[in-house]
């Protein structure tokens, strides 16, 4: 075990800054040493509402830093961008397209800790603890799953890749572009009603 500061809800809508033990990852996990964690309107609704302790979290970037048994297309050092939605390939909203929120794996779907990395990696007060959305990027280390860990292949700034996770997939970053592209948009409509 390792110690690492993380940031933690305590089930009562506040959060402290404070040290957890990190373990090795299991079988088809990593250890991500995090550089670059999201803050999304989702981490404080969730220290608000959520009934219980947990390392708050879940748009971070990092460095793999130790692989589990069975992990082939990760390599320790690989830089990457880590994913709360992970498809099964299987279910419903899978075939539908829908993989962030798919049945058997996602955490906004009830699927509990489906998706999640063993929670017994993270010891908190001596007991295990949950990582928010299954990932819990605001310490600095995470284990999770590898299909979370998606490797990057380009020159993004650690602190660009983390919002990817989650305000890129579903579609936060949107909203910020919306008012550009609809202007766009105008002066297009415009140019060809006075060009006709």
């Amino acid at each position: 075990m390792i110690k690492a500061k993380a940031v933690i809800s305590n089930g009562k809508g506040k959060f402290e800054l404070t040290t957890v033990n990190i373990g090795k990852p299991g079988i088809g996990e990593v250890r991500v040493k995090i550089k670059a964690s999201g803050i999304c309107h989702t981490d404080w609704d969730s220290i608000q509402h959520w009934d219980k302790t947990f390392i708050v979290g879940h748009e971070g970037a990092g460095i793999v830093e130790s692989i589990g048994e069975g992990v082939s297309d990760l390599a320790i050092g690989d830089k990457v961008i880590l994913n709360w939605a992970i498809p099964c390939g299987k279910c419903f909203q899978c075939h539908e397209g829908n993989l962030h929120i798919c049945e058997q794996n996602s955490p906004v779907c009830g699927c509990e800790l489906a998706g999640h990395a063993h929670v017994e990696s993270t010891i908190h007060n001596k007991a295990p603890i949950e990582r928010s959305f299954h990932l819990g990027t605001m310490c600095e280390y995470a284990v999770v799953k590898a299909e979370a860990a998606i490797k990057i292949h380009s020159q993004i700034p650690y602190t660009a890749a983390s919002i990817v996770g989650c305000g890129v997939m579903t579609g936060g970053v949107l909203w910020l572009t919306l008012p550009k592209l609809a202007l766009e948009v105008a002066f297009v409509l415009l140019a060809v009603v006075a060009w006709v």
